[in-house]
């Protein structure tokens, strides 16, 4: 469990690490909007894999055995008992399925195994636009968002003593106790609905494309 959770974290970090740069590279020209989705899309696929991981259950523990068995009770000839019924798909298939959805949507593999350096900015400006498209519909089809507080960005706030920092992150010059007054900078993410994809048992994410001509 903890190795698939590391792995998940590695994935998400490693995605978002790839939409930051792009997010930064491109802050001129697009709307904070767009940054902002480009963030936040490897975040939100990130946690919905965690919670995928998470909900694999434990192994059960045996129960400690009676200090004196029963006797058996004689009766009817019982027949052989039932075989248990097969485990569910395990959060490897899910987390296939999502990346089969995001390769799909918005070549999102291909994306990250390109070398951009060999692109000029407006040939990759070009990929963004169609990988964010993509990617957009993959992520808003199984997660609907909810903004953490309901404001736009750049409005004055006030944090009220005991806020839930999980919903909350104070940033900047952080001195005292709350109540705080500050300005949003972001105003978070909720998820509201969360649908899982169809768990992939098989490890193909893509298939190969062969033109027949």
């Amino acid at each position: 469990m903890k190795g698939e959770r590391l792995a998940v974290l590695l994935v998400s970090i490693l995605m978002t690490a790839v939409m930051s740069g792009l997010a930064y590279y491109f802050r001129e020209t697009l709307p904070p909007w767009a940054l902002g989705v480009m963030v936040v899309t490897p975040v939100v696929s990130g946690l919905i894999l965690l919670l995928v991981v998470g909900r694999k259950k434990p192994a059960a523990v045996p129960a400690a055995p009676a200090e004196e068995p029963e006797p058996p009770v004689e009766g009817p000839e019982k027949g052989p008992a039932p075989e248990p019924a097969p485990a569910g798909p395990g959060p490897e298939a899910y987390v296939r399925a999502f990346l089969s959805a995001l390769q799909r949507e918005g070549r999102f593999l291909d994306f990250l195994s390109e070398d951009l350096e060999a692109y000029d900015d407006a040939q990759i400006g070009a990929a963004v636009r169609t990988i964010h498209r993509g990617l957009k519909a993959v992520v808003f089809e199984m997660v609907e968002l909810q903004p953490v507080i309901e404001a736009k960005e750049g409005a004055e706030i006030l944090v009220e003593e005991g806020f839930n920092p999980k919903e909350i992150r104070l940033i900047g010059n952080v001195k005292g106790k709350p109540p705080f007054k500050g300005v949003l900078r972001h105003p978070g993410w909720r998820a509201k609905r969360l649908t899982l994809p169809k768990p992939r048992e098989d490890d193909v994410l893509a298939p190969a494309e062969v033109e027949i001509p």
